[in-house]
């Protein structure tokens, strides 16, 4: 899937970035009024490559050259990449887990809402698998900061595709090892962006290039897709950051991690010392069809991460000690759904493995909380580290599927 940047990503990180004077502490009261500086030319692409290549300390080897692509065009490819890299049976499948756990609208359509946003968010993005960078016509490319910024961004890609490769292929969807996956890869990016910014604009021409920027229609994103949207950029920025730390303020540990050793769940992105000290996710298994029989087939199946267990409660503290989990969907029958989520016929089991029995507790108190606000049939069983939540079709099959899933 191409990796893209959008407006709203950008006038937030930007945003934070240059209000806080690029982390240099508080600005203090001019003594007088300063004239307005005059701004200086747009930098042409061959500058922003070599700017590029000095802060992130590679080199081209062979320089892209980007084009302009309209809104449409933009909503064009990504849909036709979406649709090669992400299969609508596996679409539609995330789609039910995410209907059944509540986390977004029984009429959402993950296509459709990619179509939203691709059509009307996007300002640039780059294809690993053609190579193609693209900067997408709109507001973004007749402002300077906007331009030069999502150039830098992309150019990264393009830059660390070449020395490294990217390795995405596959990583649609909702799966936590991809999510940690493209948090190293927009992190990288969003880290070098950033940087660029502060360098070689300033926070005069950031925040100027920041509020001509506002109002744009960035599309209606449910909120939990709109925080997994965002948490690549922002997370994964923390993430390189702690990395490029660690190698002693340079790139040597982050090139090694894009080279070798991606992040393994989002847990070592939101913990980087997790990462450093290369604490792996638990495995954790399943056997529901022991306890479903003959008539039903699964549909999904895939580790849920730590991220995506605090979303779901709205409670990061209680998703903190997570050490794996693992999720699988179930259904009955065949066919189309009357309605979606098709609750009288699917079966959701989910069990997670903490680091302790503390965090077990800790979870299991948020857990029963979230599932008090909730209506139908489920179980939810814990005993010493392990935690299980059955959504099932009726009260017996989730307690027979918690106790012997």
């Amino acid at each position: 899937m191409p990796t893209a940047i959008a407006l709203v990503l950008i006038a937030a990180l930007i945003g934070l970035s240059a209000a806080s004077g690029g982390g240099s502490g508080a600005a203090k009261p001019a003594a007088k009024p300063a004239a307005t500086p005059k701004p200086p030319p747009p930098a042409d692409i061959a500058t922003i490559e070599r700017r590029v290549e000095t802060i992130r300390g590679l080199r081209y080897k062979h320089p892209p050259v980007p084009s302009e692509v309209t809104p449409a065009q933009a909503q064009r490819d990504g849909l036709e990449d979406l649709d090669g890299t992400y299969p609508p049976a596996r679409r539609h499948a995330d789609e039910e887990v995410l209907k059944l756990l509540g986390l977004i609208e029984p009429r959402v359509d993950l296509r459709r809402v990619s179509g939203t946003l691709f059509g009307q968010g996007v300002a640039g993005y780059y294809d690993p698998r053609t190579k193609r960078l693209r900067v997408v016509k709109g507001v973004q490319t007749t402002n300077r900061v906007l331009n030069e910024i999502t150039l830098a961004h992309e150019l990264n890609h393009a830059l660390e595709d070449q020395r490294f490769g990217l390795g995405l292929d596959g990583a649609s969807g909702s799966d936590d090892a991809s999510l940690a996956h493209l948090s190293l890869i927009e992190g990288t990016a969003t880290a070098l962006m950033l940087e660029y910014a502060t360098r070689y604009l300033g926070p005069e021409q950031t925040l100027g290039g920041l509020f001509a920027s506002l109002g744009q229609d960035t599309g209606s994103l449910p909120p939990f897709i709109e925080a997994q949207l965002v948490f690549p950029y922002t997370e994964g920025q923390r993430f390189v950051q702690a990395l490029y730390r660690a190698g002693g303020g340079r790139w040597a540990v982050v090139d090694a991690a894009l080279r070798f050793r991606p992040p393994a769940s989002t847990e070592q992105v939101l913990h980087p010392d997790a990462y450093l000290h290369v604490e792996q996710p638990r495995t954790v298994r399943l056997h529901p069809q022991r306890v479903l029989g003959s008539g039903w087939r699964r549909l999904a199946h895939g580790t849920w991460g730590e991220w995506a267990t605090g979303e779901l409660l709205s409670d990061t503290a209680a998703a903190a000690g997570w050490g794996g989990d693992r999720y699988e969907l179930w259904q009955r029958g065949r066919g189309a759904c009357a309605a979606a989520p098709c609750a009288d016929r699917d079966a959701l089991i989910m069990r997670w493995r903490w680091d302790t029995r503390r965090d077990a507790r800790e979870f299991t108190t948020a857990l029963r909380a979230w599932a008090a606000a909730r209506r139908g049939p489920l179980s939810l069983r814990s005993g010493h580290d392990g935690v299980t939540l059955v959504l099932a079709p009726s009260a017996g099959l989730a307690r027979r599927l918690a106790r012997g899933a």
